[in-house]
């Protein structure tokens, strides 16, 4: 009998410890107000804020705001990644400043590998790099799979996203909803 109660007692306690750690208390990214700092390959340094949202993606606000906001994560080493890049390029001298898009180098690089992976793929939007651009995929909601767009208006308000390569019209669809929002 003694056996079978120190069973019970240890099945017991395996559950409670069980139980106390899913409980664990995490504070969620957007639990408030949380601003952070993108530092860009061209050693330009974006302010960017988080703000508690009702929907399922966090509301995300570029310093200066008040225009739409792409945010593109990538890493060198990918390859549809680097098939999306021309058509961001040519979303970037389309829209011009009515928009910004934001490269996030969601990979460990130094800062020379990720110019040369710039210069060499000609980008004309910056491209952020290292604990900023980890802290962005993690503001958006955690980005799991690469590549990924993922827009916001220019009230910081989340559009919508792709996972993949999408078609530069997809994109540019939503870019023009994100405009057409008030």
């Amino acid at each position: 009998m003694p056996v079978m109660l120190a069973r019970k007692i240890c099945f017991i306690l395996a559950i409670a410890f069980g139980l106390l750690g899913c409980n664990e208390e995490r504070a969620p990214i957007a639990s408030a107000k949380a601003g952070f700092e993108l530092k860009t390959i061209s050693g330009e340094t974006i302010a960017a804020r988080v703000e508690p949202s009702d929907g399922r993606f966090n509301d995300l606000v570029l310093g200066g705001g008040g225009k739409p906001a792409l945010y593109a994560f990538f890493t060198t080493t990918c390859p549809e990644c680097a098939k999306e890049i021309p058509h961001l390029i040519d979303i970037k001298k389309r829209y011009g400043d009515k928009i910004a898009i934001v490269g996030a180098l969601v990979e460990n690089k130094s800062a020379d590998e990720a110019a040369d992976f710039v210069a060499f793929h000609q980008i004309n939007y910056p491209v952020a790099l290292g604990a900023g651009a980890f802290r962005l995929a993690d503001a958006v909601g955690g980005v799991r799979l690469i590549p990924a767009v993922h827009i916001y208006d220019g009230k910081g308000r989340y559009i919508s996203h792709f996972v993949g390569l999408a078609p530069q019209e997809m994109i540019e669809a939503r870019l023009n909803a994100a405009l057409e929002a008030k």
